[in-house]
């Protein structure tokens, strides 16, 4: 994780329940690098604005993820990606919530949905987007 006396950090809400399904359907090193995340964020407080990426607002798999910023675990380039959306904070003029995390991007032969699809599931009121 960057330095967080350089860089602006921003604060993050998780949805448990959303993570810890997602999770579920996960191999054990997804669990591991999402903890690590957290406790990383944790330690900072907060997630460094250079660790933000913006997801595609059409992408080419058929999600709308206008508006959402994602970051990777490990960073800067694992195999795991975590989609958050702003929200309103109390302190400070805006915050993260996390709202889908799992694998970036699946085999192309995978019936797996990746963390996008996910995403725009939760996103779009579409559980079966979600489904495994």
């Amino acid at each position: 994780m960057a330095d967080s006396r350089r860089e602006t950090l921003v604060p993050v809400h998780f949805d448990d329940e959303a993570l810890r399904h997602d999770i579920g359907h996960l191999p054990q090193t997804a669990g591991l690098a999402l903890r690590a995340l957290r406790r990383d964020i944790g330690k900072a407080g907060g997630l460094p604005l250079s660790h933000l990426k913006g997801c595609q607002a059409e992408g080419r798999d058929g999600t709308n993820l206008a508006g959402c910023v994602k970051t990777y675990a490990p960073w800067p380039d694992g195999r795991y990606g975590l989609v958050l959306i702003p929200v309103e904070h109390t302190t400070r003029p805006w915050a993260l919530r996390a709202i889908a995390f799992g694998v970036r991007h699946q085999p192309r032969d995978s019936n797996a949905p990746t963390v996008y699809r996910i995403a725009h599931g939760r996103l779009h009121d579409r559980p079966d987007s979600d489904t495994r």
